[in-house]
């Protein structure tokens, strides 16, 4: 069984100006972690995680690019038997762009949990770009298979915080003359 993370987010910009934060090498270092990232069909790549205390290594293959609308790369770490599959669309809407995340993995990998999470935003996040989180997140019951802890955290929110704050960031920091409020 899989697990799966959906995320929609707004953002102010066209999406070639998106595009850019998620895929160059030096914006997703800014926002995600250090990478040597190639925007190519079949490209291999890693992240290295910026976790204190924690030395891992992200292994990736791009494996769709349809520049400026559609990504998609695996991501497997040491820890994982399967790799997991990440998916940025971007869609251009009237005002900016509408950003699509998808991050599948397998149930196997998940870090031992009874039941499904759900995220929630602040009242100010909802306001400036929504996000809506999928409840459809699956985790295994048996404690042996603990997983990568640098994909559950990734699975447990923390592609929301990324997407709510630290891209926004980049994308801000991208246009200094467009503010949000």
């Amino acid at each position: 069984m899989f697990r799966v993370v959906k995320l929609e987010a707004f953002y102010p910009y066209p999406p070639e100006k998106v595009w850019k934060a998620i895929a160059n090498r030096s914006s997703l270092a800014k926002w995600l972690m250090e990478n040597d990232f190639e925007p190519h069909l079949g490209h291999k790549f890693c992240f290295q995680s910026q976790l204190p205390g924690l030395n891992e290594v992200i292994h990736c293959e791009v494996l769709k690019l349809r520049e400026p609308y559609e990504l998609a790369y695996s991501w497997q770490d040491n820890l994982i038997e399967s790799p997991s599959i990440v998916t940025w669309k971007l869609i251009p809407v009237d005002g900016g762009t509408q950003l699509h995340l998808e991050h599948r993995g397998y149930q196997e990998d998940a870090i031992a949990l009874s039941q499904p999470t759900r995220h929630t935003q602040t009242r100010q996040a909802q306001l400036t770009h929504p996000i809506v989180v999928s409840d459809r997140v699956w985790f295994s019951n048996q404690p042996q298979q603990l997983g990568s802890i640098l994909l559950n955290s990734y699975f447990s929110g923390k592609w929301e915080y990324l997407l709510n704050y630290k891209l926004r960031e980049v994308l801000v920091s991208q246009s200094p003359n467009l503010t949000l409020s």
